[in-house]
């Protein structure tokens, strides 16, 4: 082994590289394993949704609703974002359908995030950098709360990242910018919010990669050929649903119409009356949530510590300042920009859309981009500027598990995630052969029925009778039956041998009749005696 001073400071930098990227990533795998598919209790609805789409892709080979292969879900009415359904087959091929299975692939993904977010870094300003970006997902809590729990839009800003980190990687002397402009296409399979993201992002990085001489004209025809040729079916389906033409089928594949208006065009505000005021009132939003780092929906954050320890938005502002041109250095420029594009591009869906902390999802990724870039510029000041960030974000992530981990949280989710719906399902179907009748406060239980009892879709689809309210859009109608399967309570008057699942506070509407109560968390199974 050659022992020069410099061989040997060579040496010591790669191996203290080496330890701390399994150090963080160790951390990082800790916080999204443990409790994993119990964390949060039970399975929520969308979750249910996208569980028993990919059972019936693997097994029938067509949706819930009977469409073969369709490149968007028709779900709930207004649409589902398809992508997530086919990466889920494969393990609902091997584990079945359940918690974990449905699950697994969101937190693969995020521990992948974890080694594709040190190669972006890397790439783009240096190993430190890389090193405190990985750090800051390893033990940020919007990260680790959206890769525990499977609603299918939290896989875009995998693919995302992923395309970023290829695009990174990408020169005129190596192929990096082929899969970079597949995996971008593939984030408009993945969330509807990517229809905004990826056009002004390439649109952005694209000229820039050109005039830098990192890609050439040649690479980027090439580029956007693959790119048109992966999303011409998603693209179909936007021109079928905004110019209202009927279903479109190319083989197996199918580009559905959908019953109501989809998501992309009511949540828009450029297909609103008034576009301007929309705009200002979705950039009001934005603002409030990034602020706050909190939003309707407790599932989503984890008080007082939001999306990244509540109070790391100005650094995040000053760090995205340091993306922008004027303040980049020569030899970083294009490396900034690509950071400043992605910014630029995740705040211009929240002026479209109205967000929370869900569909804001892609902005989360490059403010700790921006706040690691803030505080290596302090370190150049202030040599303890990096340990007391490490330091104060460790203590941060300690008591965030803690909270996140704890009776509260769980407390606050269980009912949202319908804890104990499934075995309650399984128990009642299995101790009785009469109707099976479900509370009326919780919507779209049906959900849980198709996932435990696997239908194939020709059982029922015909027969569907919704329960008001009617509207297809709202997540909330529920068929009045499936099979023995009633959802409306009513339909089970004059029955004596019916079995009810109810919430905890209810009891059943027959008198005259005894019955024993089983209880399954959140629910009670009542069979008569």
């Amino acid at each position: 082994m050659n022992t020069t001073p410099g061989n040997f400071t060579k040496f010591v930098i790669k191996w203290k590289t080496v330890l701390f990227f399994t150090a963080i990533l160790a951390i990082g795998i800790f916080a999204r394993v443990w409790e994993f598919g119990s964390l949060p209790p039970g399975l929520n609805p969308d979750e249910a949704s996208i569980g028993v789409e990919a059972y019936d892709l693997f097994n029938f080979g067509m949706d819930r609703y009977g469409l073969s292969y369709p490149v968007h879900l028709i779900s709930w009415g207004s649409g589902q974002n398809a992508l997530y359904a086919y990466l889920l087959i494969p393990f609902i091929a091997l584990r079945g359908v359940g918690p974990v299975a449905v699950r697994l692939p969101m937190m693969l993904s995020g521990i992948l995030s974890l080694i594709l977010i040190f190669i972006a870094g890397q790439r783009l300003l240096g190993t430190k950098f890389a090193l405190l970006a990985m750090f800051f997902m390893a033990v940020s809590p919007w990260h680790i709360i959206n890769t525990r729990w499977a609603v299918e839009s939290n896989i875009m800003p995998f693919f995302f990242l992923a395309g970023f980190t290829a695009l990174a990687l990408s020169t005129v002397r190596n192929w990096w910018f082929l899969p970079a402009f597949v995996l971008f296409a593939s984030c408009l399979y993945a969330y509807g919010t990517a229809y905004v993201g990826v056009p002004v992002f390439l649109a952005m990085v694209i000229p820039a990669m050109l005039y830098a001489k990192r890609m050439s004209v040649r690479q980027a025809v090439a580029g956007f050929a693959v790119f048109a040729v992966t999303a011409a079916p998603i693209l179909l389906f936007i021109a079928v649903n905004t110019l209202k033409l009927e279903t479109l089928q190319l083989g197996v594949v199918t580009i559905p119409r959908l019953p109501v208006e989809a998501r992309y065009e009511t949540m828009a505000a450029v297909f609103g009356e008034n576009p301007l005021s929309a705009m200002w009132g979705n950039a009001v939003i934005l603002f409030k949530m990034l602020w706050t780092q909190e939003d309707a929906f407790p599932w989503n954050f984890v008080s007082p510590f939001g999306y990244f320890y509540t109070i790391t938005l100005p650094l995040a502002v000053a760090g995205f300042v340091l993306t922008m041109p004027f303040a980049t250095l020569k030899e970083t420029r294009l490396e900034r920009w690509f950071l400043f594009s992605w910014m630029a591009a995740s705040l211009a869906i929240g002026i479209l859309h109205p967000v929370n902390l869900t569909r804001a999802n892609l902005i989360f990724t490059p403010i700790l981009f921006c706040i690691a870039i803030l505080i290596l510029q302090l370190e150049k000041r202030i040599p303890l500027a990096l340990p007391i960030t490490a330091f104060v974000f460790s203590i941060g992530f300690i008591f965030f598990n803690i909270a996140y981990h704890g009776e509260d949280y769980q407390r606050r989710t269980s009912a949202l995630f319908n804890e104990g719906i499934i075995p309650a399902i399984e128990f009642a179907t299995e101790k009785s052969d009469s109707l099976v009748c479900f509370t009326e406060q919780r919507y779209s239980l049906y959900i849980y029925v198709l996932l435990t009892q696997k239908y194939h879709p020709s059982e029922y689809v015909d027969q569907l009778e919704w329960i008001s309210p009617l509207d297809p859009a709202d997540p909330a109608r529920t068929p009045r039956s499936i099979d023995h399967y009633r959802f409306k309570l009513a339909d089970c008057a004059g029955v004596p041998g019916a079995v009810y699942v109810l919430t905890l506070k209810e009891k059943p509407p027959v008198s005259g009749i005894e019955y024993t109560a089983r209880k399954f968390e959140k629910f009670l199974v009542y069979l008569p005696k």
